[in-house]
C-alpha cells in the first residue's frame, strides 16, 4: 500500500502517481467478492491477451502478511472473455460474468474451479452484459442480472462446486 495526496485527482493522474510510488496497476478493475478466506477481483481487460485476469488476495492473519496472486489469466476467448462481475460459490468456486461488446454476441457465465480451470456455465445471446451474480442464502439458487433489457434470472442448482 502507498499513501497518496490529492486523491480526487482532477488531473486524472492518480494511477500514474501510485505506480511511480511502487503501487501495482490493474487493468479495468471491476468485480470483487470476499469468500470464506480469500478476496477475488477481476481485471476485465487485463493480461497479455487483454481478455481478463482474476486476482486473489489472501488477508494475513496475526503476523502473516497479506498475499496477492494472479489466480487466473485468460489466453483465449473460449476460457474467459472480459470477465467482470464475479461471485464465490458456497464451495469456493467462482462464477464470472462476461462483459464484452463485439459484433459477435457471446457473453457467458464462466465457472472457475479452485485450481484455476475455466468452464462455460451459461451463454446469453443478447448484446448486453451479465452482472451482479450472487447466490441465495441456502446456496441453491444463482441470481444474475441482464443489463438491457433489464431482467434478473434465477438459476437453480444443485451445484457441484
Amino acid at each position: 500500500w502507498v499513501d497518496l495526496d490529492n486523491v480526487e485527482a482532477p488531473e486524472d493522474d492518480l494511477r500514474l502517481r501510485g505506480a511511480a510510488k511502487g503501487a501495482a496497476m490493474f487493468a479495468r478493475g471491476e468485480g470483487i467478492w470476499m469468500g470464506e478466506r480469500d478476496l477475488y477481483f477481476a481485471c476485465t481487460n487485463g493480461g497479455a491477451a487483454k481478455l481478463g485476469q482474476i486476482f486473489r488476495l489472501t488477508p494475513g492473519r496475526t503476523r502473516i502478511p497479506d498475499r496477492m496472486e494472479l489466480f487466473f489469466e485468460s489466453t483465449d476467448p473460449e476460457q474467459l472473455n472480459y470477465g467482470d462481475n464475479l461471485t464465490v460459490t458456497p464451495k469456493g468456486h467462482l462464477v464470472v460474468c462476461e462483459d464484452q461488446y463485439t459484433d459477435v454476441v457471446t457473453n457467458h457465465l464462466r465457472w472457475i474451479d479452485p485450481q484455476g480451470r475455466a468452464y462455460p456455465l451459461a451463454l446469453l445471446r443478447a448484446q448486453t452484459e451479465l452482472a451482479g451474480a450472487c447466490f441465495s442464502p441456502d446456496g441453491k439458487t444463482l441470481f444474475v442480472n441482464v443489463y438491457s433489457p433489464t431482467a434478473t434470472l434465477a438459476i437453480s442448482g444443485p451445484w457441484i462446486g
